[in-house]
């Protein structure tokens, strides 16, 4: 911990704090020492072994840095800064709680160590039931090549001009990375881009007002044929995933490599799935193969949405989760006009038999 109390209860940082006094714990008032050097962060440590359940004695020299390194930049950029402030509302004690002007306080998050999805959840979530927006940062261990099982993706966030994005920290460059617009495509890498910025020499003002566009055109058929062709390699693999898909086709009367080419994303989507998009777009199509007569554009969402539920991914930190899942239904439901499954008529869609059919072996 960066900060500790004083016998006046006072919050002393590590970096001025005199080793001639004595400090206790913040979170569980138990005593703790000074550590101070040439070498080491300056810092709190319990001087006996507890079960403090606010501050860690596992914290990382990369975290303790880290959390000096941000709260040096936010300052520097006009911002409020306290570190390791205590939040009694939600009893949580983000690394550093800033504010800006009028602005809600943001709670700063530097992570480097495991962290489960539930956990995440419940920090996120006691955030912003009380107010406060909460900014994750990631560390050493979470920087690695990303993919759709990247442990990093659960703490995927999103803002309207960056798309869905993570924010990396490199302490030992004073970097900050913005992996922004991260998108996926069946049987293609993740697709993102990125923005890098240094702390030393850049404000966070700079950051903020970062904007980008990304094209996101269909590909071309090569992309159709090499997923067909990965699909069958799926298959041969036995991946549980493509097996279950199997199963469902096969109950339905067909196989995987029978469902109509519009089932196949051409299009990179937002990662929120646990399974590709072809599992989501193929239960539709079943779904829809049986329903007869017309149905209301209500009762199409819910038919979509009933659909996709089941394979969602936990993205806890999505703030606009519920916005996002309904402009996904909205793009599927206009492929689906576009490749005249559905046909509107009147108030009512009525569903083209023709384009449900599965494909000749």
């Amino acid at each position: 911990m960066l900060m500790a109390m004083n016998d006046c209860q006072q919050l002393i940082n590590a970096a001025t704090a005199d080793r001639q006094l004595a400090y206790q714990c913040p979170g569980c008032s138990q005593p703790v020492r000074l550590k101070r050097g040439s070498v080491v962060v300056p810092h709190f440590a319990h001087v006996h072994v507890t079960d403090c359940h606010i501050f860690s004695e596992g914290e990382t020299a990369e975290h303790l840095c880290g959390k000096q390194l941000l709260a040096t930049w936010f300052a520097a950029s006009g911002y409020t800064v306290r570190l390791e402030a205590e939040l009694a509302d939600l009893h949580q004690r983000p690394d550093i709680l800033v504010q800006r002007a009028t602005a809600p306080p943001l709670a700063l998050e530097f992570q480097c160590s495991p962290l489960s999805v539930d956990r995440l959840a419940a920090r996120t979530h006691g955030y912003w039931r009380h107010g406060y927006q909460v900014l994750w940062l990631l560390g050493q261990p979470y920087q690695r090549q990303l993919h759709l099982n990247s442990k990093a993706l659960k703490f995927l966030q999103y803002q309207q001009q960056w798309g869905p994005y993570l924010l990396f920290l490199h302490v030992t460059t004073a970097n900050v990375q913005l992996l922004h617009h991260i998108l996926t495509l069946d049987a293609e890498p993740l697709s993102y881009q990125s923005y890098w910025l240094n702390t030393t020499q850049q404000s966070v003002t700079n950051l903020r007002r970062f904007t980008a566009t990304v094209d996101t055109l269909p590909l071309s058929t090569n992309h159709l044929q090499r997923y067909y062709q990965q699909l069958m390699f799926a298959r041969l693999r036995h991946q549980h995933v493509f097996e279950q898909l199997q199963a469902y086709c096969y109950h339905r009367g067909g196989t995987i490599a029978q469902l109509p080419s519009w089932t196949i994303p051409t299009i990179p989507q937002l990662p929120i799935l646990a399974v590709p998009y072809l599992v989501w777009y193929g239960h539709v199509f079943g779904a829809l193969r049986q329903r007869t007569g017309a149905l209301t554009s209500g009762q199409l969402r819910a038919l979509i949405w009933h659909q996709l539920r089941p394979l969602l991914a936990r993205r806890v930190c999505l703030h606009a989760r519920g916005q996002l899942l309904q402009q996904q239904i909205t793009v599927i439901m206009t492929m689906l006009v576009d490749q005249r499954v559905i046909i509107k008529q009147g108030s009512v869609w009525q569903i083209n038999a023709q384009q449900l059919k599965w494909r000749d072996r």
